[in-house]
């Protein structure tokens, strides 16, 4: 609804939302373009939101990927000019690593230029990595972020507090840690 309002009310509004999300959407491989196609000339008449996709041809944000119409709320929340605190789930769920490690760089650029924060729950690695590879170019501070692993123990849970160096390497990480990727990369390379 945001959208279409921009684009029916604030041409110079939605011409700058539109420009960032077509960056975004071209960086993380989701879509070249987006859109919103009217209906009809009043604002409670019927609209579509489109998106270029790979074939060149726009689309209904209905017809392609799940991750696109789930990531949609959170490209236009992130880039508020105001400050604010974003709790969020998952928002990897259906997209893939390239989109993931883009989001990673949408949070970062946020918290640089309006000084959001960011709680998330993630089982992304490339999220992590994506930050971790931006600690490591000096784009956001091993400071400014905080990594807490929980650690099921029974019908308990630890938390851990992993930290990072300047480089991006994580510290302090407990026994058990990233384990599984290891064995699979193991098994993958014959060492079983």
């Amino acid at each position: 609804m945001l959208m279409m309002r921009l684009d029916r009310t604030d041409k110079k509004g939605w011409s700058s939302l539109h420009d960032e999300l077509v960056a975004f959407g071209q960086e993380s491989g989701l879509f070249s373009d987006i859109k919103v196609r009217r209906h009809g000339k009043q604002m409670s008449d019927p609209f579509q939101l489109q998106v270029k996709v790979r074939s060149g041809s726009y689309a209904n944000i209905m017809d392609v990927g799940y991750g696109v119409s789930q990531s949609l709320p959170i490209l236009v929340d992130v880039r508020s000019e105001r400050q604010c605190v974003f709790l969020l789930q998952q928002p990897e769920v259906h997209l893939h690593p390239r989109s993931q490690a883009g989001l990673a760089e949408l949070f970062v650029e946020s918290f640089r230029k309006n000084r959001n924060r960011f709680l998330i729950e993630t089982h992304s690695d490339y999220i992590i990595d994506r930050i971790r590879i931006l600690v490591r170019k000096q784009t956001i501070r091993a400071a400014d972020v905080s990594i807490l692993y929980f650690e099921p123990m029974g019908n308990s849970v630890k938390i851990h507090n992993i930290g990072m160096d300047g480089d991006g390497n994580l510290r302090g990480t407990p026994d058990g840690y990233r384990d599984f990727f290891v064995r699979e990369t193991d098994r993958l390379l014959g060492f079983e």
